[in-house]
């Protein structure tokens, strides 16, 4: 294992980190700040600009979680002299999962707000959303997909064996990583979507919870409070819709 591999790693990711992060909120106080979004509705000059900004988004919120695989992967590499191209290999496949998701995501997102956009019945998106975050969240997918995250060696031990060329078997940590860094972080994910994805500092927040939830030593219990906290905020704001309702109602 090679200690300045890591620490090459970590500079580099934080630069990266740093970068988007800045990108982010420069873009919410600029005059394209209404491209900043989840809308799909606008074709493929729509779909583009999304794409922008949830690479943003995961590059400033996803990728910092991803440094304790990332300096692993580059302690093992040692120096190599393509250690560099393999590391940005694997993020090249990490990045790859979470954009394909991402506009699955918005696609779902959109139809399901056309579907009920007209309709009386639009105020449940939001507590059907954060409920339906919070029971995945409390599940055994999300729970063993955490617990993947939180060893990253043993998502480098099964997919690098150097039988494969190097290059293919990086891309495959990267993907592998990224389907598991999905699988735990997914309800965080819909937590965004269905709060917005136009605010850039709610999105940072979300990013140091789920860094919590993969790193930190009570990282699994805070997985599950997590998970307790917005099945009760999708109660929350159900109670909240129809109290209001039935307070109009009796006016």
């Amino acid at each position: 294992m090679s200690a300045a591999a890591g620490a090459r790693a970590t500079v580099a990711v934080g630069a990266v980190t740093a970068v988007a992060a800045i990108g982010l909120l420069a873009w919410q106080l600029s005059p394209g700040r209404s491209h900043l979004g989840h809308d799909l509705g606008g074709g493929w000059p729509a779909a583009g600009w999304f794409t922008a900004s949830w690479l943003l988004m995961t590059v400033a919120t996803m990728l910092p979680t991803s440094l304790p695989l990332l300096r692993a992967f580059a302690g093992m590499l040692g120096e190599r002299r393509d250690a560099g191209l393999l590391v940005v290999t694997v993020v090249g496949g990490y990045l790859a999962v979470w954009t394909v998701a991402g506009l699955a995501l918005a696609a779902v997102d959109g139809g399901v707000r056309a579907l009920i956009g007209r309709t009386p019945y639009a105020w449940v998106v939001l507590p059907l959303t954060l409920l339906a975050a919070g029971l995945y969240q409390l599940s055994g997918t999300a729970a063993r997909c955490l617990t993947a995250c939180r060893s990253p060696f043993g998502i480098i031990a099964r997919r690098w064996s150097g039988w494969r060329p190097a290059g293919v078997e990086a891309a495959l940590v990267g993907v592998d990583h990224g389907l598991f860094c999905l699988g735990c972080c997914a309800a965080l994910m819909t937590v965004m979507f269905a709060a917005g994805m136009s605010s850039p500092l709610l999105m940072i927040a979300l990013g140091g919870v789920a860094a919590l939830h993969k790193h930190a030593p009570w990282g699994a219990v805070l997985a599950r409070l997590t998970g307790v906290a917005l099945v009760a905020a999708a109660v929350l704001a159900g109670a909240a819709h129809l109290t209001a309702g039935a307070g109009h109602g009796g006016h």
